[in-house]
C-alpha cells in the first residue's frame, strides 16, 4: 500500500512541477493545461534524462534525475513568482475544476490499482515483453538501453513510453514488479483526466458556464475509457439462449455461437468471454478466420494490462490535442513569423508531438496530420481568396516543427528497425456495416449528429466558397481514387482483370464514410473563414481525422511481418484504435452541443407534425444514445467481474497485490528470489536462460529483470528487425552451454555473446536434461535456492 501512496506523490509533485508552464503554454485554454500538466511533465523530465544518459553526460541514477527535478524546481518557482497574481486569480475562479479534474484521476487511478490488484500477474500476452522494456531502462546505465532478450543490440521498437514509467520506478525506488501495475492504473487516470479537461475547454470556449462546462465534460472520460462495444449486448443475448443457429452464423464472431444452453445468469461464465469483444470485425468461412482483425479498445486494454505503445500512449496523443486547440485559437497570423514569436511554443509542438513516434509511432503521422488540418484552416481563414498563399504560409510554419520533432528524437530513428515495408491496396475482404456498428455505433450515432446538429449555424455557401468545396472534395476523394489506381496496377501484373463489382462495392461501402470527413472538414474550414464559433472547428477536424482512418483501413492495409489473412489485422488494430478516442471526444462535445440547442415545443392545441417534430426527434435522439450507453455498459461490468473473479464464492481479498510477480512465490519461490536478487543486488551482466515459445514463460528472467539474454522471444524479435539474421544460431548456442561437456567450448560461447551469469532453473532442466555446468571451474555457484542455480563466469 505504501508503494501506490509513494506512486501518487511522485506523479502528483511532477503535475505540479509542470504547472507553471503549461500555465503559459496553454495560455489560450480555460483550464491552462492543467489537466494535461502530469502526461507533460512524464515527456519533459524523462526527455532529459534520455538526452544525458545518449551523450554520457549523466548516467541513469536516481541522483541524475533528482538533479533534472531540481533544475526543474529551480525554473518553475522563477515562473510561479513572476506570474503569482495570474495564477491565482486562475485558481480563483477555475478552483471547481481544478477540484474536479483532480477527483477524477483519483477516482480513475484508484480504480485501476484496485483492479489490476485482483489480477497482477505479469505472465500472459504482450506483458513480458513491456515488462522486459521497462526493466531494460532500469537497468541501463546509459542509453540506448538493450534489448533485453537479443544481448548486445539496442531495443528495436517505440519504447518511450516503458521509459517514463521507469523514470517515475527509479525517482521512486519501488520495484519494478510494482512499478509495472502502478504504471497500468495510472494511464486511464492521465487519459480520463486529460479527455476531461480537452472537453472541458472546448465547452467553455462555446460560451457555456464552469458547471455546465464541469457535468458535460465529464462524458468524455466515460466514452472514452469506461464504454465498451456493442459485442457485449450480443453475449448477453446469447447467455439468454436467444438466436437461432442461422443468426448465430449470419453475426459471424468467432466463438459466438448458439451455445450449449449450460449457462445461466446476467453474464457469460466462460472464462475471458470478454476477449471476444476485440475480435469482432472478420469474415468467417466453416468457422475459420479469414480476415484476422483486431478491434481492441481502451477498456478492454486496462483490463487486460498489457502496458503496450498503444495503451502508453493515450494521454500524450492527449496532449499534443491540447497543443493543436491552443494553436487553433491563437489570433496571430500563422507562418514563419508566427514560430519566431512563439520560440517557445513552437519548440514544445515539436517536443511533444516529436514524442509521439517514440511512444507510439502509428500515432505521429496521426497528430501530424491534425496538426496540419488546423494550420492549413487557419492559412486560408486568413487568406482565402489567395489559397495557394495560404498553403504555402501553412508549409513554412508546419516545415520547421515536424522538422524539429523528428530532430529532438533522431537517436531513436538511428537504432529503429521498422518491420513494415511499406502500405498496399486492400482487395480481399472488407469490413461488414454491421460489425462495423458494434465496433463504432454509438460513437458514429454522435460523431454524425453533431455534424448534421453544426449545419443550421451555418449558412449557404456562396461562389467565393466554391474553390473550398472542390479542394475538400478532392481531398475526400483522394484514398478511394488512389486505391481505385493501384487496385487495377496490381491486378494488371498479376492476372490482367479486375472484378468491376468489387470495385463498385467496395466504393459504395467507403463513400459514406469519404462523404462524411469531407462534409466536416469543409464545415470547419468554412467556420474559420467565416470567423463563426471557431471552438467547433476543432471537434469538425477530429471528426474528419476518425473517418479518414476508418476510410482508410477499408481500403489499404500497413505491410508487415504479419501476412495471409492477418495481413490487415495490426492496420485495424491500431486504426481503430486511434479512431475510439478521436471521436470519443467528439461524441462528449455532440452530447453537450446537442443539448445546449434548445428545442422549441409546440403551442399547447397545436398537432401539426411539422410543429413536433422537432421536439420528437430531438427526444427519440437522446433516447437512443442512451440506449446504446447503457448497452455498451454491459461489457465493462461483466468484464470486470469475469477478470477479477468479485462474484465468485471463494473470492477473498487477503492475496490483493499490485506485485505482479507475487504469482510465482506459490511453487516457483526459488524463481522469483533469483530475479530479486539478479534485479537488486546482482552487479549488471548479461545472462543466459532457456529459449522458448513466445507467450511463454520462457524469457522471464531476462524480462523481470533487465538483464539481457541471448535470446528471448524469437517471433517478437524478428517482428521488431524484420529479419533473422542478428539471431541465427542463438538458440543453438544457448542449448550447447547447458548440454555441452566440453568446458573449452562453453567458455568459448560464454565469450562470444559475453554472459555473465548462467540462469538453471526448471524451464533450462525440462529443456535441456541434466548439464555440466557445476563441473567448470570457470563457473561459480553465486547464488542458490528452492531450484533455482545462478552461475557467474569467472573469465
Amino acid at each position: 500500500m505504501i508503494d501506490f501512496f509513494v506512486w501518487l506523490l511522485a506523479v502528483e509533485a511532477l503535475g505540479l512541477l509542470a504547472l507553471p508552464y503549461c500555465f503559459l503554454l496553454f495560455r489560450r485554454l480555460p483550464d491552462r493545461g492543467f489537466t494535461v500538466a502530469k502526461p507533460l511533465a512524464l515527456v519533459l523530465f524523462p526527455y532529459c534524462l534520455w538526452i544525458l544518459g545518449l551523450t554520457r553526460i549523466a548516467p541513469n541514477t536516481q541522483l541524475t534525475i533528482l538533479v533534472i527535478l531540481v533544475v526543474g524546481v529551480v525554473v518553475s518557482a522563477y515562473l510561479f513568482g513572476r506570474h503569482f497574481h495570474q495564477l491565482w486569480s486562475f485558481v480563483k475562479t477555475e478552483w471547481r475544476t481544478l477540484i474536479a479534474a483532480e477527483a477524477i484521476f483519483l477516482i480513475f487511478f484508484m480504480l485501476w490499482a484496485a483492479i489490476a490488484s485482483e489480477a497482477p500477474a505479469i505472465n500472459h500476452t504482450e506483458k513480458p515483453m513491456d515488462f522486459g522494456f521497462m526493466n531494460a531502462v532500469l537497468q541501463s546505465r546509459f542509453f540506448p538501453p538493450e534489448d533485453p532478450w537479443l544481448a548486445g543490440h539496442p531495443i528495436s521498437y517505440y519504447y518511450f513510453g516503458h521509459f517514463a514509467m521507469a523514470f517515475v520506478a527509479k525517482l521512486t525506488a519501488i520495484p519494478s514488479s510494482v512499478g509495472y501495475n502502478l504504471a497500468l492504473s495510472l494511464i486511464p487516470a492521465l487519459v480520463a483526466a486529460g479527455a476531461f479537461g480537452l472537453i472541458y475547454n472546448l465547452i467553455r470556449l462555446s460560451g457555456a458556464s464552469i458547471t455546465r462546462g464541469i457535468v458535460f465534460a465529464l462524458a468524455a472520460p466515460v466514452l472514452i475509457i469506461l464504454v465498451g462495444n456493442l459485442e457485449g449486448v450480443l453475449e448477453f443475448v446469447r447467455v439468454q439462449g436467444w438466436g437461432s443457429i442461422g443468426f448465430w452464423e449470419w453475426v459471424g464472431i468467432k466463438g459466438l455461437d448458439a451455445g450449449t444452453g449450460s449457462e445461466s445468469g446476467f453474464f457469460p461464465n466462460q472464462p475471458w468471454w470478454w476477449w471476444r469483444a476485440t475480435r469482432v470485425i472478420d469474415t468467417l468461412s466453416g468457422g475459420q478466420s479469414l480476415d484476422y482483425t483486431i478491434t481492441e479498445f481502451p477498456f478492454f486494454s486496462f483490463l487486460l494490462g498489457d502496458l503496450h505503445p498503444h495503451v502508453l500512449s493515450l494521454p500524450f496523443v492527449i496532449l499534443g490535442l491540447f497543443l493543436s486547440l491552443n494553436l487553433l485559437l491563437s489570433k496571430d497570423a500563422l507562418g514563419l513569423g508566427w514560430l519566431a514569436r512563439n520560440p517557445i511554443e513552437s519548440l514544445a509542438m515539436a517536443l511533444f508531438i516529436g514524442a509521439l513516434a517514440f511512444i507510439n509511432t502509428w500515432d505521429f503521422p496521426l497528430m501530424a496530420a491534425i496538426l496540419a488540418a488546423v494550420v492549413l484552416a487557419k492559412s486560408y481563414g486568413a487568406d482565402g481568396h489567395r489559397p495557394w498563399r495560404a498553403a504555402v504560409n501553412a508549409w513554412l510554419m508546419l516545415g520547421p516543427v515536424l522538422f524539429a520533432a523528428v530532430a529532438l528524437f533522431l537517436p531513436f530513428y538511428l537504432t529503429f528497425s521498422a518491420q513494415a515495408s511499406g502500405i498496399l491496396p486492400l482487395l480481399e475482404h472488407s469490413t461488414r456495416p454491421f460489425l462495423f456498428f458494434l465496433v463504432m455505433g454509438l460513437f458514429s450515432l454522435l460523431g454524425v449528429s453533431f455534424l448534421v446538429r453544426q449545419f443550421s449555424g451555418l449558412g449557404r455557401p456562396t461562389k467565393e466558397d466554391a474553390p473550398l468545396a472542390l479542394g475538400v472534395v478532392i481531398i475526400a476523394l483522394i484514398p478511394l481514387v488512389t486505391w481505385i489506381l493501384a487496385v487495377l496496377i496490381f491486378s494488371w501484373f498479376k492476372d490482367g482483370s479486375i472484378a468491376i463489382q468489387t470495385l463498385a462495392s467496395r466504393s459504395a461501402l467507403i463513400l459514406p464514410g469519404s462523404a462524411i470527413a469531407g462534409l466536416a472538414l469543409f464545415s470547419g474550414v468554412w467556420r474559420v473563414r467565416l470567423n463563426l464559433n471557431p471552438e467547433i472547428v476543432f471537434p469538425l477536424i477530429l471528426l474528419a481525422a476518425a473517418l479518414f482512418l476508418l476510410v482508410g483501413a477499408e481500403l489499404f492495409y500497413v505491410a508487415d511481418s504479419f501476412g495471409g489473412g492477418l495481413r490487415r489485422m495490426n492496420t485495424v488494430f491500431k486504426v481503430y484504435y486511434q479512431a475510439w478516442l478521436l471521436l470519443g471526444l467528439v461524441g462528449a462535445y455532440s452530447l453537450y452541443y446537442w443539448t445546449s440547442r434548445s428545442v422549441k415545443l409546440p403551442r399547447r392545441g397545436s398537432w401539426a407534425a411539422k410543429s413536433w417534430a422537432p421536439a420528437v426527434g430531438h427526444y427519440a435522439w437522446m433516447g437512443l444514445v442512451a440506449v446504446l450507453v447503457a448497452a455498451s455498459l454491459y461489457y465493462p461490468v461483466g468484464g470486470v467481474l469475469d477478470r477479477t473473479g468479485l462474484l465468485k464464492p471463494n473470492h477473498t481479498l487477503d492475496d490483493n497485490t499490485l506485485d505482479g510477480l507475487a504469482f510465482l512465490q506459490h511453487g516457483r519461490a526459488g524463481e522469483y528470489e533469483a530475479i530479486e536478487w539478479l534485479r537488486d543486488q546482482a552487479a549488471w551482466g548479461r545472462l543466459a536462460e532457456a529459449v522458448g515459445d513466445d507467450y511463454s514463460e520462457y524469457g522471464r528472467i531476462s524480462s523481470s529483470t533487465g538483464l539481457p539474454t541471448i535470446l528471448g522471444w524469437r517471433g517478437h524479435e524478428l517482428q521488431w528487425r524484420g529479419t533473422t539474421r542478428l539471431f541465427d544460431g542463438h538458440a543453438e548456442d544457448v542449448a550447447a552451454i547447458y548440454q555441452t561437456e566440453d568446458g573449452a567450448s562453453v567458455r568459448g560461447l560464454l565469450d562470444k555473446h559475453r554472459i555473465k551469469y548462467i540462469y538453471r532453473g526448471h524451464r533450462e532442466v525440462s529443456k535441456y536434461g541434466d548439464d555440466f555446468l557445476g563441473s567448470f571451474d570457470f563457473l561459480k555457484s553465486a547464488f542458490s535456492a528452492d531450484g533455482v542455480t545462478i552461475y557467474e563466469y569467472i573469465p
